[in-house]
């Protein structure tokens, strides 16, 4: 999974340790998530590690959305009373 943003790439990487790592491709030492998968899991599914991990830094980054929506729809609510 690789993304384009105006700064640089995000990629989603296995490391050498096999932790999935999300980071930014021109600072790899710094990952922004890291993603342990256990070996009774990885045992289980080998083959679908990064699959894995790409849905949960989905489902991650929509409830990131879903929050800042939130707060933005209670900030208009709560600006809705006030007189200006």
């Amino acid at each position: 999974m690789t993304e384009t943003t105006s700064e640089s790439r995000i990629e989603l990487v296995q490391l050498a340790n096999g932790d999935i790592a999300l980071r930014h491709a021109d600072n790899p030492d710094q990952p922004l998530v890291v993603i342990k998968i256990s070996d009774q899991v990885d045992d289980l599914m080998p083959m679908d590690k990064i699959d894995i991990a790409q849905s949960m830094v989905e489902a991650g980054i929509e409830r990131y959305r879903d929050i800042q929506v939130e707060r933005i729809e209670e900030s208009q609510s709560a600006n809705a009373g006030m007189l200006h």
